[in-house]
């Protein structure tokens, strides 16, 4: 029975991604993360993501 009640207890995990990038520099940032291209924007001192697209990888 004591399992039973352990089990219904709340987990609460946060799960942190680190990967290598190139830093920032300028006002648009561009990039691929888990097959999308992403197109950041500096705007008013935040980065804003202004486009995400799918990377069309072709047969060589």
């Amino acid at each position: 029975m004591k399992s039973i009640r352990n089990s219904a207890r709340a987990v609460k995990t946060l799960t942190v991604g680190i990967r290598p990038a190139q830093p920032r520099m300028g006002t648009t940032h561009t990039y691929e993360m888990n097959g999308s291209r992403f197109r950041d924007v500096l705007v008013d001192g935040v980065w804003l993501t202004v486009s995400v697209e799918p990377v069309v990888r072709s047969a060589a």
